[in-house]
């Protein structure tokens, strides 16, 4: 799974980030990989990455045409790409469509983001404005329907 932070604001989590941690501890709980990918922050995980989890910072529109990431989606045997992000922005959108083109399947989280977002209403605005686009790239899921299928926990 790849959670992609745009953006960092310390604040009060609301249902979307409450239900990406809930997500993010039940796949560390099943020992799957997460990677971490910020733009245009600093990493503030870097230091502090668990078992399984690795942090980079995107150099490109789209992860999987930055040769850091792709050595490691490669390391971990891809060719299936799950995306979690804040606002399911550009960086989401530009992989979706790269991964689509390249044959990779892509699952991308619609309910769920990895950490506090900003103002709510434009986080829930721009989410609902790309998730039709996302659907035409990538399939859709809730973080339960993910969590039950690859962690196998209710």
């Amino acid at each position: 799974m790849v959670c992609i932070a745009e953006r960092r604001h310390p604040r009060e989590p609301d249902a979307l980030e409450t239900s990406g941690a809930r997500l993010l501890r039940r796949w560390e709980a099943a020992g799957l990989p997460t990677v971490f990918v910020e733009r245009d922050l600093a990493l503030q995980r870097a230091g502090s990455a668990g078992a399984g989890e690795t942090s980079l910072r995107a150099e490109a529109p789209s992860l999987l045409r930055d040769a850091g990431f792709l050595r490691l989606f490669e390391g971990l045997g891809g060719p299936l790409l799950i995306l979690l992000g804040d606002a399911l922005g550009d960086l989401a959108l530009e992989t979706a469509i790269d991964g689509f083109l390249a044959g990779h399947p892509i699952i991308v989280v619609k309910d769920a983001a990895p950490f506090p977002q900003g103002a709510a209403e434009e986080s829930a605005a721009a989410r609902a404005a790309a998730l039709p686009l996302l659907s035409c790239f990538a399939r859709l899921m809730g973080a339960e329907e993910l969590a039950r299928e690859w962690t196998g926990v209710d």
